[in-house]
């Protein structure tokens, strides 16, 4: 065998019997049917997996795969309204501080909980590998306890904050944070100034909530527990579920990788009733779903009675993802069902568009089958993706306080029938998918890089280390403004004063 091709072979091969732990703390599917591939794949290839996850594959075939359910999270986020902790027209500033309180109380439900704290206390454990949704900085504290690199994970963007972390680069004007309800491309005067003002408030903010995490980490992990800002800075990578069309180009640092289009799966065939119900609607059909956070059965009245009218007086049929049994007013050309095969529908040849929230995985999954959108935001990354979804001429987007029947009803038809939305899409979509890994395949060959290496130290940037004061060469700037007010002040002095 040629010595070139033993050598790839090897490269190729994956680290046996790896110890690795997941860890995916926020109750929503569209989170974790991102990161679940990766402790899928991860498994498959050989490692023992250990993941702590709301929403356990439960897949027997995968023998080295250990998993620790915290489902019961998904009654605790009941309790909370989430639209309106997050919602689009709420004050940013206030909800970061509500919702990290929120986040406080799921982290000690899950830290308390009999699986997770046995896995915490038992000592036998080893780990050479740890992966983290990048929600709450107490996680990182498992840094700590098994002494063991860790890639952070997102399902979406950072916040700003997060960026810094890892010494990204960041500009409030050109990637203004993933909680805004803007995009870099509809900055006005004032809208530039709050971003500014986020951002040192978001730091401001982290500098006080790190501190309050590590104190409730030390009662899971002890009193000598290495303290979290710490902790969060030494992990050696970032995997950001992420693409050029919903996200700003940015330089990024060798740490963070963009994955994209994690959780899409190969068509397959719909259930008999449903692909009966699609064939026979030559008219076209629309598909009406609000994603699993804000859910169609929990939109006030008034809009709901809108949303009715204006599709029924549509001319196609409508599938709408309806989570109970029954629709008050249901038009006769309206499907209702609490949940659709949803990738496989879209992928149907008369769906004509998808009218959806504005979540990234939905978007995502509309550009793989090649189906316009009409976008309706409500909540934390909704309204900028939306406003993408309408820069990037791949459908519209309607504002839910202030739509009307008839904008609902005309954004909806001019989307279905208007072509140039169609060749958009698949225009987009072949610019996403001309690439020469999949997000998987980045997913698992840097993980395995992490394993190989002990870490990824080498390729920490040294901006990581600086503090935000010397990142923004604030003592410079103020040695300067002196020097000039010197200058400026003997010059004037030494000005000889006329006289009468």
């Amino acid at each position: 065998m040629h010595p070139i091709l033993v050598v790839l072979l090897l490269l190729s091969t994956p680290i046996l019997c790896s110890n690795i732990l997941g860890v995916f703390i926020f109750p929503s599917i569209s989170h974790q049917i991102v990161f679940q591939p990766i402790w899928k794949e991860l498994s498959l290839r050989g490692h023992n997996v250990t993941v702590v996850t709301p929403d356990p594959i439960n897949d027997p075939s995968l023998t080295n795969l250990t998993e620790i359910s915290i489902g019961f999270t998904y009654d605790l986020l009941k309790r909370i309204t989430i639209q309106n902790l997050i919602s689009k027209d709420s004050n940013v500033f206030l909800s970061l501080h509500d919702s990290t309180r929120y986040i406080d109380r799921l982290v000690e439900a899950e830290l308390n909980s009999t699986g997770f704290k046995q896995l915490i206390d038992d000592q036998s454990k080893h780990f050479d590998l740890i992966l983290i949704e990048c929600f709450h900085p107490i996680m990182y504290a498992l840094a700590g306890r098994f002494n063991a690199p860790v890639i952070g994970m997102s399902a979406l963007g950072l916040m700003e904050v997060y960026y810094t972390v890892i010494g990204n680069p960041t500009h409030p004007v050109l990637y203004p944070d993933v909680l805004w309800g803007f995009s870099n491309t509809e900055l006005s005067m004032w809208n530039k100034v709050k971003s500014v003002l986020w951002s040192l408030w978001s730091r401001y903010y982290d500098d006080i909530a790190v501190p309050r995490a590590h104190n409730i980490a030390k009662k899971y992990f002890g009193e000598g527990l290495s303290y979290l800002g710490d902790l969060r800075k030494g992990q050696s990578m970032v995997f950001l579920n992420v693409n050029p069309v919903l996200y700003p180009l940015r330089p990024n640092v060798p740490a963070l990788v963009e994955m994209g289009q994690m959780h899409i799966k190969p068509v397959e065939a719909l259930p008999e009733d449903l692909q009966q119900i699609l064939d026979n609607a030559t008219e076209g059909v629309i598909y009406f779903s609000l994603g699993s956070n804000v859910q169609s059965v929990n939109l006030n009245e008034t809009l709901r009675n809108i949303i009715v009218e204006a599709l029924s007086e549509l001319p196609y049929k409508v599938l709408w993802k309806w989570e109970s049994d029954y629709l008050p007013g249901r038009p006769k050309n309206v499907v209702t069902r609490k949940w659709f095969p949803q990738q496989d529908l879209l992928a149907h040849q008369n769906i004509r568009a998808f009218f959806t929230q504005g979540g990234l995985q939905s978007i995502e999954e509309a550009v793989s089958r090649g189906v316009p959108l009409i976008g309706m935001p409500f909540m934390g990354d909704q309204p900028p993706n939306v406003q993408k979804i309408v820069d990037a001429g791949i459908g519209l987007g309607v504002d839910p306080v202030s739509v009307t029947k008839e904008e609902l009803k005309q954004c909806i038809i001019e989307v279905a029938e208007n072509n140039k939305y169609h060749r958009r899409i698949h225009e987009i979509r072949d610019i996403l998918y001309d690439k020469p890994m999949t997000g998987l395949e980045k997913a698992v060959w840097w993980s395995e890089y992490v394993l190989r290496h002990k870490g990824a130290k080498h390729l920490r940037s040294p901006a990581a280390d600086f503090s935000w004061f010397d990142y923004l060469l604030v003592e410079v700037v103020l040695v300067a403004a002196v020097m000039s007010g010197m200058i400026i002040y003997l010059w004037l002095w030494n000005i000889p004063v006329g006289t009468k």
